[in-house]
C-alpha cells in the first residue's frame, strides 16, 4: 500500500509546473483578447513608426506578468500580517515568517519584470524597435518624461524597497506596513491609463485605482491561502473565514470600479456589443459574475466543510477561483493595452482640456455653494465613513451604553464640510482661481479637521468592536497597535505636527510646488488629503479627544495654536503685500476663464481669505481648549475630592500635622 501511495503522489504534477502551465494559459488569453479588441499587432502605413510585433505583442505580456508578481506580493503580504495565525506580542508565526520571505522573493521578480516591461513600454509609445529602445541614451532622455514609463520604475524601486523589508521584518505590524507600500506601488501605473485623457478625470483614476487595489488584495490572498492549503501547514478554518470577510469588500469594490471604468471609456451601451472593445468588456463582466458566485458558495458552504476536509475542498474551489481570476487579469491586461472606442472630448480652449471640463460662469453665491462636481474618492469615502461612524453609535446604543450626542453631529457635520469642499461647486472653482482655492484650502484644512477630531472616531471604534481572541490581531487590535506605535508618536510630535501644518503653507504656496501640483489630478487630490490630514493631526494635538502618545498639557497647547496663529498670519499678510506676485501663474495663466480679470488681484484676495478664515476655526478651537481645559480642572477636584474621603482626609491631616509642628518649633526657639 505504501508503494501506492508513493506512486500517486510521485505522479502528482509539481506546483511549479502547475503554475507555468497556468502563467501560458493566461497569457493565451492574453493573445486572443488583444486581438479580439483590437490591441494586437498591425504593421502600420509606410512612413510611420512601427516597433514592430515583438514590442506591440510583448509590453501586454510583461504588464501580466508583473502583475502576477505583484499580486503574489500582497497576497503573502496579507497572508503574513492578517490571515496567518499570529505569533505573541505581535511577531509573525513561523508560517507568517515563511510568507514574508516569499513575499520579498515575489517582489524582487516584480521589480526585474516593472524595469522590463518599462524598456517594452518605452519602445511601444517612441514607435522604435526594442533594439533601440534598449540604448541607454534613449532611457535616460525620454523614459523619466513619459509618465507610464516613470511610473513604472517607481514601481520597480518601491518593489525593491518591500523587498528588503519582508527579508528584515518579523512583525505582523511591519508586514501590514509593506503591505501598504506594495498596494501603493500597484497603483502607480492605473494613474495614467485611458480613461485618465477622456474627461471624468477624477472617475476614471479613482475607479482604475480601486479595481487594481481590490483585484489584487482579493487574488493575491487567494493564492496564498490555497499555497497553504496545499501544504497543509497552518489551520484553515479561521484563516478563510477572515480571508472571505476581505473577499467580499474586494469584490464589492471590484464591481463598482468596474462599471465605473466601463462607463469612462464607451460612449453608450450599444459599444459592449458593437466594438471589439466592448465585447472583451462584457466578457470580463460575465467573469465577474462567475467569480461573484464562486465567492457565495465559498463563503455560504466551503468554510464550514475546511476542517472537516483538512483544506482539500477550498482548494478545489481556489483552483477554479484562480484560474477565473486569471482569466479575468488577462482580460484587464488586453482592455487596458487597447484604445477605448471613447471619443475624446473636445473642449474649446486648452486651459479647458487640461481641466477635463469646460470653464464655469462667473461665481455666484448659489454656483460656488450649490453646485456639483463628482469626486469619487472623497464622496465614497466620506459616506463609507459616516456609515461606519453610524453603525458603532448604533451597536452602543444597542447594547445599553451612551455616547455623546455633540460627538455623532461634530462628526457628521465635518464629514459634510469634506463633501462640500471637494463635491461642491467650490470644488471647480478652485481649480481655476486663487481666491476660491484659497477658501477651499482654509475651509478643508481647518473648519472640517476640528469638526471630525471632535468626533472621537477612535475611541468610538475601541467601544463597539469587539475584541479578537488569542494572539489574533482584529481591527480593534489594529487600532490599539496604531495609537501606541512609533506611527503615531512621530505624528504626533508638536514639532512634526507643526511643521506638517504650518511651515508647509510656505513650501507650497511660495515654491513652483503649488503649480506643478496643481497641473496633475493626482497632485490636486494629494493637496487636498494633505490639507485634511495635516489639520487632523493638528487639532489632534491641541483639542483631540482620542488617546494619543504623551498628551499635551494645556498651556502648551495654547502656545502652539498662538504660534500657527501667527506664522499662518505673516503667510496672508505676504500675499497681500505682494503687489506683483501671482501665485502659481503658471497654473493660473493657462486655466484662466474670462471672468479672472487679473491674476495678481486674484492672489491678493486669496491672501485676504486666508487671513479671514483663519480667525473662525482659531477662536472655536481657544474656546474648546478652554472648556477642556476647565473640565479637567473640575475632574481633577472631584479625583482629589474622592481619594480624600477614602482615605478619611489623611492628606489635608498630615498637612495639618506638619503645620502644628513647624508652630511648635517656632515657639520652643522663641522662647
Amino acid at each position: 500500500m505504501s508503494r501506492q501511495v508513493t506512486t500517486g503522489q510521485s505522479s502528482r504534477p509539481p506546483l511549479a509546473l502547475i503554475s507555468l502551465a497556468l502563467i501560458a494559459a493566461l497569457v493565451s488569453v492574453l493573445a486572443v483578447a488583444l486581438v479580439v479588441a483590437g490591441g494586437g499587432y498591425e504593421a502600420p502605413i509606410a512612413g510611420l513608426p512601427d516597433p514592430g510585433p515583438v514590442v506591440v505583442w510583448g509590453a501586454p505580456t510583461l504588464r501580466l506578468l508583473t502583475d502576477l508578481a505583484a499580486l503574489a506580493t500582497i497576497g503573502f503580504l496579507l497572508a503574513a500580517g492578517v490571515l496567518d495565525p499570529a505569533g505573541k506580542k505581535g511577531v509573525v508565526s513561523p508560517a507568517g515568517r515563511v510568507d514574508l520571505v516569499r513575499a520579498g522573493i515575489a517582489a524582487c521578480v516584480w521589480a526585474v519584470l516593472a524595469l522590463v516591461q518599462m524598456v517594452f513600454t518605452l519602445a511601444d509609445i517612441l514607435g522604435l524597435p526594442l533594439s533601440r529602445a534598449l540604448d541607454p541614451q534613449v532611457i535616460s532622455t525620454y523614459a523619466n518624461d513619459i509618465p507610464a514609463t516613470r511610473a513604472l520604475m517607481a514601481v520597480a524601486l518601491l518593489a525593491v524597497v518591500v523587498a528588503g523589508g519582508c527579508f528584515v521584518s518579523s512583525t505582523t505590524g511591519a508586514a501590514m506596513g509593506w503591505l501598504i507600500v506594495a498596494l501603493l506601488a500597484a497603483a502607480l501605473p492605473s494613474l495614467g491609463g485611458h480613461g485618465a485623457g477622456l474627461g471624468d478625470h477624477m472617475l476614471a483614476l479613482t475607479a482604475g485605482v480601486a479595481h487594481v487595489l481590490g483585484a489584487f488584495l482579493w487574488i493575491g490572498g487567494l493564492v496564498a491561502l490555497a499555497l497553504h492549503a496545499v501544504r497543509r501547514d497552518i489551520p484553515m478554518q479561521r484563516s478563510v473565514e477572515r480571508f472571505s470577510r476581505i473577499a467580499l469588500i474586494a469584490f464589492i469594490l471590484v464591481a463598482a470600479s468596474g462599471l465605473a471604468n466601463a462607463y469612462t471609456r464607451l460612449d453608450s451601451i450599444s459599444q459592449l456589443v458593437t466594438t471589439g472593445y466592448g465585447q472583451v468588456t462584457l466578457v470580463k463582466v460575465f467573469v465577474l459574475i462567475g467569480l461573484g458566485l464562486i465567492a457565495w458558495q465559498m463563503r455560504h458552504r466551503v468554510i464550514q466543510s475546511v476542517s472537516r476536509s483538512r483544506g482539500q475542498v477550498f482548494v478545489r474551489v481556489a483552483a477554479l477561483e484562480l484560474l477565473t481570476m486569471g482569466v479575468a487579469i488577462a482580460l484587464g491586461v488586453a482592455l487596458a493595452s487597447t484604445a477605448p472606442p471613447r471619443i475624446e472630448t473636445q473642449f474649446a480652449s486648452f486651459g479647458e482640456s487640461l481641466l477635463g471640463f469646460a470653464y464655469p460662469p462667473a461665481p455666484t453665491v448659489t454656483s460656488v455653494m450649490l453646485g456639483f462636481h463628482l469626486d469619487p474618492l472623497f464622496l465614497t469615502g466620506s459616506l463609507i465613513a459616516a456609515a461606519l461612524y453610524c453603525w458603532g453609535v448604533a451597536r452602543l446604543i444597542a447594547r445599553g451604553d451612551k455616547w455623546p450626542w455633540g460627538r455623532t453631529i461634530s462628526w457628521l457635520l465635518g464629514l459634510g464640510v469634506v463633501i462640500w469642499c471637494t463635491n461642491a461647486g467650490i470644488s471647480t472653482y478652485a481649480q481655476v482661481s486663487v481666491s476660491l482655492h484659497m477658501t477651499e484650502h482654509m475651509t478643508m484644512a481647518m473648519l472640517a479637521p476640528i469638526l471630525l477630531v471632535l468626533g472621537a472616531p477612535a475611541t468610538l471604534a475601541l467601544r463597539a468592536i469587539r475584541p479578537s481572541h488569542g494572539n489574533e490581531r482584529g481591527p480593534r487590535e489594529w487600532i490599539v497597535w496604531f495609537l501606541h506605535s512609533w506611527v503615531t508618536r512621530l505624528l504626533t510630535n508638536p514639532f512634526y505636527v507643526f511643521f506638517v501644518y504650518v511651515i508647509g503653507l510656505y513650501g507650497l504656496y511660495m515654491t513652483p510646488a503649488f503649480g506643478w501640483l496643481m497641473g496633475s489630478h493626482i497632485g490636486h487630490i494629494y493637496m487636498q488629503l494633505h490639507f485634511l490630514f495635516a489639520g487632523y493631526l493638528f487639532y489632534w494635538v491641541i483639542i483631540g479627544i482620542d488617546p494619543r502618545p504623551k498628551p499635551l498639557p494645556y498651556w502648551g497647547r495654547f502656545m502652539l495654536l498662538l504660534l500657527a496663529i501667527s506664522v499662518h498670519g505673516f503667510f496672508a499678510v505676504i500675499l497681500m503685500m505682494s503687489s506683483d506676485l501671482s501665485l502659481a501663474s503658471e497654473w493660473y495663466s493657462v486655466v484662466q476663464p474670462p471672468w479672472v480679470t487679473s491674476l495678481v488681484e486674484d492672489s491678493l484676495t486669496g491672501g485676504q481669505i486666508a487671513w479671514a478664515l483663519a480667525e473662525i476655526p482659531s477662536v472655536i478651537v481657544m474656546i474648546v481648549i478652554a472648556v477642556q481645559w476647565a473640565r479637567s480642572d473640575d475632574r481633577e477636584s472631584v479625583r482629589a475630592d474622592r481619594q480624600a474621603d477614602r482615605a478619611d482626609n489623611a492628606e489635608l491631616r498630615a498637612y495639618n500635622d506638619r503645620l502644628a509642628r513647624i508652630a511648635e518649633r517656632d515657639r520652643r526657639l522663641s522662647q
